[in-house]
């Protein structure tokens, strides 16, 4: 078994050496099928969505599911909203992901037992939804119809 790991192990302890310091595999990028869902997503959702897609799409890999609690996934988000809440933010990302049809949510159970599945799924690209669209074309929509006060 070692056998299998060795190369892994060695090109890590490489990466640590030229690095100084480990990192944590948040930082790392999607990568596979999922990485161009992500490269899709980023551009059509707000900043809470882009940044649990990246996670999502880090967890997935070359699959297109994930089975993830809430709160490993708020962790590996990393990012808190103004009320100092993690997991919050992490929902509200993963709402704006369902609402414009690029995930999907099964919950299975309830409470700590609770199996979460995440499936990415093609969503729509249109980014008018974020009034990006508009913005980018010199459309001459007063500024009210982007940002209601």
């Amino acid at each position: 078994m070692l056998e299998d790991l060795f190369p892994k192990i060695e090109e890590n302890r490489t990466k640590l050496r030229k690095r100084g310091y480990a990192l944590a595999a948040e930082h790392y990028p999607p990568n596979g099928q999922a990485a161009q869902w992500y490269a899709d997503v980023i551009q059509c959702v707000p900043r809470s969505g882009q940044r649990v897609a990246k996670q999502l799409a880090r967890l997935c890999g070359g699959d297109s599911r994930v089975t993830v609690p809430w709160r490993s996934l708020a962790d590996a988000v990393g990012v808190r909203d103004s009320a100092g809440r993690e997991r919050a933010y992490t929902e509200r990302g993963v709402r704006v992901l369902v609402d414009a049809g690029w995930l999907t949510v099964e919950t299975i159970g309830v409470k700590r037992g609770a199996k979460t599945t995440f499936s990415l799924e093609p969503g729509d690209r249109a980014t008018e939804r974020l009034g990006w669209g508009a913005l980018t074309t010199g459309s001459t929509m007063p500024p009210e119809k982007f940002w209601p006060e």
